[in-house]
């Protein structure tokens, strides 16, 4: 990341004025930054070099990027803020979820007679031996404390022993410092990733952008077994694969959660405009009580595989315009509010229908 945006800053120091005043402005950047003025040249004008091969090579393409309609780079772009740093180190490691390190935790190591000690080591998520920052690298500091404690990195090189007794150090180039959440996102259906059963927290939650029911599940990265922050997936499945699960999630649990998200309005919006005329809270739906009225929501769905907002819809639509109307109107409405809750609830479902009709006329 460092390489990065000591590139961007150099371009943007100079911004294209040219002659004089632009090698003025950069060789001041490159003093300022403890850069050497004649290597971030060459850099310059490889990227100059390398967009205009883009312009050459690609202009029949769809690509709409500036190299490839202008030749050029782009001076005038600023340094990227908190936020685009995060999202160019994302982008980074997911090019190199193989080479990805964490600090060595204390006693990782067999023996501690290392010429730099152990306590700045880092170990790979597929190799053995100890690695080491290089101390030209712009992460690099002599207290461990400082060190962050993720990392990836581009290229491993074995320096030799000083003395013949030393042990050789493998050294990291190119480091770039990551967070341990990104890596279940980034490396999903690669051989890193194990993603084994649900676990009570975080609680599941409903995806309205997939449109399902997710929960967390055990994940662990690379050969290692290494635990990272809990990936969402699949609810139903999840609790499918791992019917003995330590968070005793059954099997119709997604159904259950997903009756109570849709009563609280997460699910259907229009669902938010009735939550103040329900009867209970929907939260006792995940509380497992003992309750007749719950009982029948949550059998209702699972025993037409509903807990989606889609499949709800296509119900509705192509089944039975009068699912779950009953049940939730006559059972969960308080009874002062029961007109305009059918009101709403029929408003609702002829909407929901109606639009499932245009989208099958549109593909005919």
């Amino acid at each position: 990341l460092a390489g990065v945006l000591a590139v961007g800053g150099y371009a943007y120091a100079g911004k294209g004025a040219g002659g004089l005043t632009e090698k003025a402005a950069c060789r001041k950047f490159c003093d300022s930054n403890a850069l050497s003025y004649s290597v971030m040249v060459r850099i310059h004008k490889m990227r100059l070099h390398l967009a205009r091969l883009a312009k050459a090579r690609l202009s029949s393409s769809q690509d709409d990027g500036i190299a490839v309609r202008t030749g050029g780079i782009v001076t005038s772009m600023r340094p990227p803020n908190t936020l685009q740093e995060k999202l160019i180190s994302q982008a980074i490691c997911s090019g190199l979820l193989d080479r990805v390190a964490m600090l060595a935790p204390p006693g990782s190591f067999a023996r501690d007679d290392h010429p730099r000690g152990f306590r700045s080591a880092y170990i790979g998520c597929i190799s053995k031996e100890p690695l080491f920052l290089d101390q030209t690298s712009a992460i690099f500091t002599k207290d461990f404390r400082s060190l962050p404690k993720w990392i990836c990195f581009d290229q491993m090189i074995r320096k030799k022993p000083r003395q013949v007794d030393e042990a050789a150090m493998v050294m990291m180039k190119r480091v770039t410092p990551i967070e341990p959440q990104w890596l279940g996102a980034l490396s999903a259906g690669s051989r890193l990733l194990r993603l084994g059963e649900p676990v009570v927290t975080p609680a599941p939650t409903y995806d309205s952008v997939k449109d399902r029911m997710v929960c967390a599940v055990c994940t662990k990265f690379g050969s290692k077994g290494w635990e990272i922050p809990s990936l969402r997936v699949e609810m139903r499945d999840a609790v499918r694969k791992h019917p003995k699960n330590r968070a005793r999630y059954l099997e119709d649990d997604s159904f259950r959660y997903f009756a109570r998200f849709l009563l609280e309005g997460k699910v259907l919006t229009e669902f938010k405009d009735m939550s103040s005329y329900w009867n209970d809270d929907p939260a006792v739906i995940t509380r497992k009580m003992p309750m007749r009225k719950v009982a029948l929501l949550v059998s209702a769905l699972s025993s037409h595989g509903i807990d989606s907002a889609g499949a709800l819809k296509k119900h509705w639509a192509e089944e039975d315009r009068k699912f779950l109307y009953e049940l939730i109107v006559s059972n969960w409405t308080k009874s002062e509010h029961l007109h305009t809750v059918k009101q709403l609830w029929m408003q609702t479902v002829k909407k929901y229908t109606q639009e499932k009709k245009k989208k099958k006329k549109k593909r005919k």
